[in-house]
């Protein structure tokens, strides 16, 4: 009797819990960037090779994701990830916060996760349902 309540209550808790659920308590961001030594970001975007994917991060708070025209003392050019061609941004460095390499993501492995995570949850529930019913 104690192993089908144990089940039971932990099917429960696996229908109905969520890490990332929708609702409930969010946290405010602090929208205030922290100070860029502008030598240091000029001197990192010109040893950043042309042709490059790179993700800019501006102290207005929007990122911009593109390739990587030409960067110098002043200013990153940047041509947009985009569908539709648009002019390449030029972005003064002062105004930039960050300058990573942009990696993207690999549909595959995304893929692979969700299908893992979908057959682990689906053993789980079929091994508490086991249980449940072994008796």
């Amino acid at each position: 009797m104690v192993k089908q309540v144990v089940a039971v209550v932990l099917s429960a808790a696996l229908m109905t819990g969520g890490c990332a659920s929708a609702g409930g308590a969010r946290t405010a961001q602090d929208p205030a960037a922290p100070p860029v030594n502008r030598g240091v970001m000029a001197d990192y975007a010109q040893r950043i090779p042309a042709g490059t994917k790179v993700r800019v991060e501006r102290t207005a708070g929007g990122t911009l994701r593109g390739t990587l025209i030409r960067a110098s003392a002043e200013a990153v050019t940047v041509q947009r990830n985009t569908r539709v061609p648009e002019a390449p941004v030029e972005i003064p460095i002062a105004t930039v916060t960050r300058l990573t390499l942009d990696q993207g993501s690999s549909v595959g492995k995304n893929v692979a996760i969700g299908v893992a995570s979908g057959v682990g949850a689906t053993f789980g529930v079929l091994l508490l349902l086991a249980a449940i019913f072994s008796d």
